[in-house]
Order: C-alpha cells, then sequence, then structure tokens
C-alpha cells in the first residue's frame, strides 16, 4: 500500500548566508544559483550529496527531513520499526548499542532493528549477480551479465547517474538497496498499519524512499541528528540507561557495509578489490570522476563499487569528531564482537528465511539539462569581465566557480551573474576613480572639491572591494584554522600535565587565535568618515549645482527649467553628499538625452519632508534595468562604472530619505528624492557614525536591490 512520503529539500537561511560561494565550488551537480545578490538552491539538479549542509560555515544551509512525521507517530502511540543504519555506532559512540535501544524504545519506538540485516540480503544478490550462481538467466536483463556493472547502493551516486548520466542507468545494478530491503522485510513480517522509519547518515536515504519504484516501503527518513533531537528534547540520556536487546532479524558481516569496502566484504572473500575486476571507488571527486571516465570508455572492470562519501561513517548527518581512521575502528569492532556471538548456521538460516523477497528495481531517466553556449557566448561574457585567456583568465575561484570559463558558461546559462567576480569588481573600482577624477576636471570643481571626491571614491573602493574580499577571506582561512584549532584541543586534553610536547601545541592554540584575530580585524577594516550634517538649503544648493553643468557641451541644446518653491523649509543634511546626489541625477539625464531635451527640476514641501523632483525627456527606463537600477556596476552606459546610482541611493538612505523613479518609455524619466525637514540622521549620533558605514557598505555591496 502507498504511503505518504517525507519531501526532502534543502534551504538556504538569507539572514545567516554570507554569499561566500563556498557552496558552489562544493556542488558536484551546479544545484546552487546566484541570482539577485542571492543563493538559490535549484532542487530538481540537487543529488542529495549534503556537502552544503555539512560545509556552510555559517548554518545557512538546512534540510528538510521527516522529523516532524516521526514526532506526530510518536506523539499518537503509533507502531513504529526503527531500523538504524549501519553507520550508529559512530554516530551513538557516546553510549552502547543497546543503551540506545532502550533509549529509542524509551521515546515511544516499538522496535529497535539493525538496518545492516538488508545488507545481508542484497549483498547476496549481488553475489548471484556477479557469478549468475543462482541468477535466474530466463529474467535477467539483455547483456546484465557481460557489461560493466555500477552498485546501486548509494543513493547519491543512484541520482548523479540518473540526471547527469542517464546513458549509464543501464549499468545500475537493478537491485534496490540495504535501506529499501530492510523496509521490505519489515513490510513482511509487520502489519499494514505499522510505520517504518529508517534512522540515516545519508540525505540521499530522504529523497531515495520518494522514488516511484519503491514507493510506500519506507514511511520516513530521519538523520542520526534527528534522532539526537527526539531523544533531547525527551530528556533521555542513553548512557544512564540498562541495555536492551535488539528486535528484528539479526545481520551479520553486513554490519561492516558503512566503511570502505564493506559490501564486497559482505558478498564474500572472493569479492574483495582485484585489480580489473572489481573496484572500489569511494569520495567525492574519486567517485564524480570515475563516472566521467566510464562515461568516455576509459575505464574496464567487471563491477564497480562507488560511494559518494568515505564510507557511510563519513555521511553528513553522523556528526562525530572521531577521525576517519577512529570511525572504522568503531565499526570494525562491533561487527567482531557481534558476529563472534552469533552461529554461522543460524546466521544462513535467517537470511534464507527471506530469500523470496523481491529486491529487483528499474531505474528511470531524471535527466536535466542546461544550455550549451556558443563559443562565441562564452567569449563576449569573458571579455565582458575582462578575463578573455591566454593573459586575463585568473582562475581564482571567489565566484565559486573552478575557472574563468566555468563562470562564463555559468553566466550564459543563467546560473549567476557576470558581475559577481572579485577581480572585476576591483578593476571597477579602479576605473571609477579615474573617471570621476576625468569628470571633475572637466566639471573644473575647486581643488578642495576634488579632495573631497577623491577621498569619497577610495571609501568607495575600499567598501566594495575588501567587503567582499573579506568575506572570502575569513571563510577560506577560518574554516582550516577552527580544524587546527579543534586538533589542537584534543590532543592537548590527551596530554599529562608534564608532557614536553604541551609547551609546542598551546604555542598552536596561541598562534591560532592570533590568527583569527588578525581575519577579524580584516573584516573590521571598512570604514567611512562621518557625515558632516548642519542646516541645508535645498533650493540654494540647486542654484549652487547647476552651474558646474550647464557650460558643459552636453548641456548646450538641453533647456532648464527651474520651478523652486519659495521659502522651502531648510533640512539638516551634509551639503557637500548631496551636491553629489543631485549632480549625478542631473548628469544620467542629460546622457539619457544624448544632449538634447528638456530639463525640469522642482522643489517643494511635503508635510514633515521636501520633495525634489528631476524630470527628463528622454526615452526612459525598460522594466529590465528598472528591477537592477541601484545595483552596484550595473550601467546601460557603454562606458558607464555603474555605482552612481548606488551611491546616491546610499547616502539619501543614510539621511533618512529615499530615491523614487517614475518612468514611461518614449516620454522620458522623473527622479523624486524625498528628504526629511530637519530630522536627525538615520544611525547618527554626536560621536562617530558607525551606522554611516553598515548603510553604506549594504548598498555598495548590493544588499538592497530596488523595486
Amino acid at each position: 500500500m502507498p504511503r505518504k512520503q517525507n519531501s526532502q529539500e534543502t534551504f538556504i537561511i538569507r539572514d545567516k548566508c554570507r554569499r561566500c560561494s563556498y557552496c558552489i565550488q562544493i556542488c558536484p551537480a551546479k544545484a546552487i544559483k546566484y541570482e539577485k545578490d542571492e543563493l538559490k538552491i535549484i532542487t530538481e539538479r540537487c543529488v542529495l550529496c549534503g556537502n552544503c549542509i555539512e560545509a556552510c560555515p555559517h548554518g545557512a544551509l538546512v534540510y528538510k527531513s521527516g522529523f516532524h512525521h516521526v514526532r506526530d507517530y510518536l506523539a499518537t502511540g503509533q507502531k513504529i520499526v526503527a531500523c538504524l543504519d549501519a553507520a550508529f555506532p559512530v554516530a551513538a559512540s557516546e553510549q552502547s548499542p543497546r543503551q540506545l535501544v532502550t533509549a529509542l524504545k524509551g521515546v515511544g519506538f516499538t522496535e529497535v532493528w539493525e538496518g545492516s540485516f538488508g545488507v545481508e540480503l542484497v549483498a547476496g544478490a549481488y553475489r548471484a549477480l556477479l557469478t549468475l550462481e543462482g541468477l535466474d538467466r530466463e529474467h535477467a536483463t539483455h547483456g546484465e551479465v557481460d557489461r560493466l556493472l555500477i552498485s546501486s547502493f548509494c543513493p547519491v551516486i543512484v541520482f548523479y547517474i540518473q540526471k547527469y548520466y542517464p546513458g549509464l542507468i543501464q549499468n545500475l545494478v537493478p537491485l534496490v538497496s540495504p535501506m529499501i530491503a530492510m523496509g521490505k522485510v519489515a513490510r513482511e513480517l509487520k502489519d499494514p498499519d505499522w510505520k517504518v522509519v529508517y534512522i540515516s547518515p545519508c540525505f540521499g536515504h530522504m529523497g531515495e524512499i520518494m522514488g516511484r519504484e519503491v514507493a510506500g516501503v519506507i514511511d520516513q527518513v530521519i538523520s542520526f541528528s534527528d534522532m539526537k533531537q527526539i531523544l533531547a528534547d525527551a530528556g533521555v540520556d542513553g548512557r544512564q540507561l540498562p541495555e536492551t536487546e535488539f528486535d528484528g532479524p539479526r545481520p551479520h558481516l553486513g554490519r561492516a557495509v558503512s566503511v570502505i569496502g564493506g559490501l564486497s566484504r559482505s558478498m564474500g572473500v572472493n569479492f574483495d578489490v582485484l585489480v580489473d575486476d572489481v573496484s572500489v571507488t569511494y569520495g567525492r571527486k574519486r567517485a564524480i570522476g570515475a563516472l566521467n571516465q566510464l562515461a568516455a570508455g576509459e575505464i574496464r572492470a567487471r563491477f564497480l563499487d562507488l560511494q559518494y562519501c568515505d564510507g557511510c561513517v563519513d555521511g553528513p548527518f553522523v556528526e562525530s569528531e572521531l577521525s576517519g581512521v577512529a570511525r572504522r575502528q568503531v565499526i570494525a569492532r562491533y561487527t567482531e564482537l557481534e558476529t563472534n556471538k552469533q552461529n554461522p548456521v543460524e546466521v544462513v538460516r535467517e537470511i534464507l528465511a527471506f530469500k523470496d523477497v523481491n529486491l529487483r528495481r528499474t531505474f528511470s531517466s531524471m535527466e536535466q539539462k542546461l544550455p550549451v553556449p556558443t563559443e562565441e557566448e562564452i567569449r563576449t561574457i569573458l571579455k565582458k569581465i575582462d578575463k578573455l585567456p591566454p593573459h586575463h583568465n585568473l582562475d581564482c575561484r571567489a565566484c565559486g566557480y573552478p575557472t574563468c570559463r566555468e563562470k562564463a558558461i555559468a553566466v550564459a546559462q543563467g546560473m549567476t551573474e557576470a558581475e559577481y567576480c572579485l577581480p572585476y569588481l576591483l578593476e571597477e573600482s579602479r576605473k571609477i576613480y579615474q573617471d570621476l577624477e576625468k569628470s571633475h576636471r572637466e566639471l573644473q570643481i575647486s581643488h578642495e572639491q576634488l579632495e573631497h571626491a577623491q577621498a569619497q571614491l577610495i571609501r568607495t573602493e575600499k567598501l566594495a572591494a575588501l567587503g567582499q574580499l573579506a568575506a572570502g577571506v575569513a571563510h577560506e582561512i577560518n574554516n582550516p584554522l577552527g580544524t587546527i584549532t579543534i586538533y589542537a584541543h584534543i590532543l592537548l586534553k590527551g596530554l599529562e600535565a608534564n608532557d614536553p610536547r604541551r609547551e609546542d601545541l598551546e604555542l598552536i592554540v596561541s598562534e591560532a587565535g592570533r590568527t583569527k584575530e588578525i581575519v577579524k580585524g580584516l573584516l573590521s577594516f571598512a570604514r567611512e568618515t562621518e557625515l558632516r550634517p548642519g542646516p541645508t538649503d535645498v533650493n540654494q544648493l540647486l542654484e549652487d549645482v547647476l552651474p558646474l553643468v550647464v557650460n558643459q557641451s552636453l548641456f548646450h541644446n538641453i533647456k532648464i527649467k527651474k520651478s523652486f518653491f519659495p521659502n522651502l523649509p531648510t533640512i539638516h543634511a551634509d551639503e557637500t553628499q548631496l551636491k553629489q546626489v543631485f549632480l549625478n541625477i542631473i548628469l544620467n539625464a542629460a546622457q539619457a538625452m544624448e544632449g538634447s531635451g528638456r530639463l525640469m527640476i522642482t522643489t517643494a514641501p511635503d508635510r514633515k519632508q521636501i520633495k525634489v523632483k528631476i524630470r527628463d525627456t528622454g526615452p526612459g527606463i525598460s522594466p529590465e534595468a528598472m528591477q537592477k537600477l541601484f545595483n552596484p556596476f550595473f550601467t546601460t552606459k557603454q562606458k558607464g562604472t555603474g555605482l552612481g546610482l548606488a551611491i546616491s541611493y546610499g547616502i539619501i538612505e543614510r539621511h533618512s530619505g529615499k530615491i523614487d523613479v517614475k518612468t514611461e518609455l518614449g516620454k522620458g524619466t522623473t527622479f523624486i528624492v524625498t528628504l526629511p525637514i530637519m530630522t536627525e540622521l538615520k544611525g547618527e549620533t554626536d560621536g562617530a557614525r558607525a551606522g554611516n558605514v553598515l548603510a553604506r557598505q549594504n548598498t555598495l555591496l548590493g544588499r538592497k536591490n530596488y523595486g
């Protein structure tokens, strides 16, 4: 009977995400997209490896499992079989396996089984398939024995093949995973009203149970992390409990399946790793690399046992501080201890009792294709961000992609934005300085005004460039630094007080802490001087701005009409920075009209505010451009920098005002600047205006989008 399945999905918590791009770097499936200044998960492309969840240094990625469904089962007293994945001794190493059984039963699980019994059944089916011992040739798929076979044991590898190498689906062993085999056993032994819950270290298991080929076998999958949360919420500490025996059929060598080569070991010594015959490959890079080679016809073998993680003991939800070697030892000791207690005859008899359980399954294509850009499109994007090879491609990976070319392909595929490139932003900042210096010379601004504008631009450069750089550096240094610190503390804890090695380890901890403070200082480096507000007459301010532009050749054929409200109320503002805002908007209007048209400037009071409207008769702004109008580095001009409006937006925001835009294609555009009358600026104090820095930095780094 089909049962309602839990949905699986990964979410990004916007408030925690720092947009450091690390998740893009480690995603094997191009399932993370940078769009409109935020990262998004593309669920259809995700292979449920859990890399991003486990690796995010800010804890910004979370997952949805069957946690809430299982809590409901427990609350309503449903009969539940809890199947523990074979990696459970590592995840619950602080208590004995049988104390964990007691704890789980104490919170409401009816029976607790070792899920590795499913390995015993699947291992026998693999053995029969690879040796043809007991294989029903009449029902075997055509070519099933002759072609290279890929283990269907790891759901992440299966999803990867289904989505990105559908041509290899025919090579997948047509057998269920041990988890599904365990579910089938539970369905055979228990009444239909029982719930079957699998407790796993693997995110892929959560998606596997939703496949139509295995629907209804497992009701819910929760992680080891979820299991610990359920026990913690109930106040249950397994270390203080007596031991209780496991329920259900008992596994044997299948208990070792969670370590590398465990499946081959479960199949018997004849299936240990053999050169050019049976190959065990594990780890993200090696496993995906093997699929690439297999698709290219570069691998010759009889059977590939591929595992995405370094064994299931390294799954994303194990949450253990033990090293890889220590984790494998925990599994080895538990397997040896339990198998020595068992009678081999009884083991075989119990396995044979389920010989009629159908372990066959099929796999369907879930192919995900992105458009393949032309070479011309790729080069156009590379040229836009000044990364054309062979001399300009940096391949620095700050954007999340291993090469500039792959970044350009991702832009063409709509997976990221061209401007999201740190070296490009740094170069654009340098150009801004040069362009503004030239512009000020043309306007014959006084030396004092020019120095002020230059200082303003330098601060803009620091915030735009160092804000991005600091985020990347903080991640790249803090991540390994945290690992060094943790393991140094672990080693210190294990040494005697008089051990001569303590001094060296204490030095490592001290120097790591000092490095952390250096990184913290780098993040605090982008700072800006305070505003200098005072009583300001906006009418007079505009009268001062207009002479700076009217004598330029660009304005010779532009008719300027002024309509200033007499006795306009005074505002509390930084006069110099407001001049920069109005000068920017007026110049943009003149450039939009291409030096010919009418420019209307009006001022008027509006309750406790004043409004300044600057209207041109240009071509108007398209809806697409309106969406990005105040984004840093967005421009429609051939030589524009795209920072003028972003800077203006930040200045007005820090004056507790706002900028609105009304436009109509073919008829013109009106910028409406609203400012409060004699009001203390947002975030201003008599001391250092720290709020100014934060507001300006948010604007420059694109934290707010207009529209």
